[in-house]
């Protein structure tokens, strides 16, 4: 799902006054043309470089700073961390892509979305671009694969930073957690109530989104359906997979990296206890847990989180 800019609530505010009555196809006009002001407002440019088995794209903010890899979560993509980026220092060169299956970049032929899969892809996305050594945030699943990616190459990773990632098992079940047990995923929508239902679940503290782009975006979710079950099929697949392996010692053996792990007190997706976890197979980390805010702190308070994990960087080396 994409995430607006802030500072771009006035002129949306406007456009909606402007465009009252406006088709699906001028809904779907402006809201593109919103996503492409956003990325540049955040100094961004899209790029493609093959990742194995797919065309990777990927926006860019070029520096001559540390590199750092940003990894969106399930049903996501590259869009998610515009507010965040806008907020990151410079010189900071900055990574962030559509992982296979999401946004703009297709899907496998394969349709292999499992995680180990997906941290291999961004390897050979990182060692094409030229980029041997960076540090690497991810988000819910993208936070399971970066830590995948850490245990994998940790040669290559300066520091990891987990915001509010999956890849350990909680000792209290979130309610979405809850939510899957009685075979129901709020997280896949498949009309507009569950959309509803789906952005209240992952924000305490949703941005603005107005209409008329409200509607684009639960089209555009809403067509995402049937690939967001087949990929979170997959998810369960590898969960079981990295259960067997002992993904939890690894953890502890080969990240020996600095390690951030950033959390919203309030995440009905991922429940903070979860934290706890990571933090007893990571002991070296820093933890910063946000009150008041839900699954994804660096939408919902982008300014902190940028100023935390950019500072956290500075000292990783």
């Amino acid at each position: 799902m994409n995430f607006l800019l802030r500072p771009l609530a006035p002129l949306l505010l406007i456009s909606a006054l402007l465009l009252t009555g406006c088709s699906s196809a001028q809904q779907d006009m402006l809201y593109q043309k919103t996503i492409a002001m956003g990325r540049q407002l955040a100094d961004t440019e899209v790029r493609t470089m093959n990742a194995g088995d797919v065309d990777m794209r990927y926006l860019e903010r070029p520096g001559d700073g540390p590199a750092v890899l940003l990894v969106h979560g399930f049903s996501a993509n590259k869009d998610t961390w515009l507010k965040f980026v806008k907020e990151f220092p410079a010189p900071y060169h900055l990574i962030i892509p559509d992982l296979a299956g999401h946004g703009e970049t297709p899907a496998p032929e394969s349709g292999d979305y499992n995680l180990v899969r997906q941290a291999e892809r961004l390897h050979s996305l990182m060692n094409n671009i030229g980029i041997s050594q960076f540090h690497i945030a991810g988000n819910s699943m993208g936070g399971a694969i970066s830590a995948i990616y850490a245990t994998r190459y940790p040669q290559q990773v300066q520091s990891l930073i987990l915001i509010d990632a999956a890849g350990v098992d909680a000792p209290h079940k979130s309610e979405y957690m809850q939510a899957l047990d009685e075979g129901r995923n709020p997280l896949i929508a498949s009309d507009e109530n569950s959309f509803e239902t789906r952005w209240d679940m992952i924000m305490s503290q949703p941005p603005l989104l107005p209409w008329p782009l409200r509607p684009a975006v639960v089209r555009e979710t809403i067509a995402r359906e049937q690939i967001n079950r087949d990929i979170f099929a997959d998810m369960l697949a590898t969960r079981e997979e990295l259960a067997a392996a002992d993904f939890e010692q690894q953890l502890t053996a080969r990240v020996t990296m600095p390690v951030l792990i950033v959390w919203g007190k309030e995440d009905r997706v991922l429940d903070v206890s979860a934290a706890a976890v990571f933090k007893e197979k990571l002991p070296q980390a820093d933890v910063k847990i946000y009150p008041g805010i839900g699954h994804v702190p660096m939408i919902e308070i982008p300014e902190k989180t940028a100023s935390l994990i950019s500072t956290f960087i500075a000292t990783a080396g």
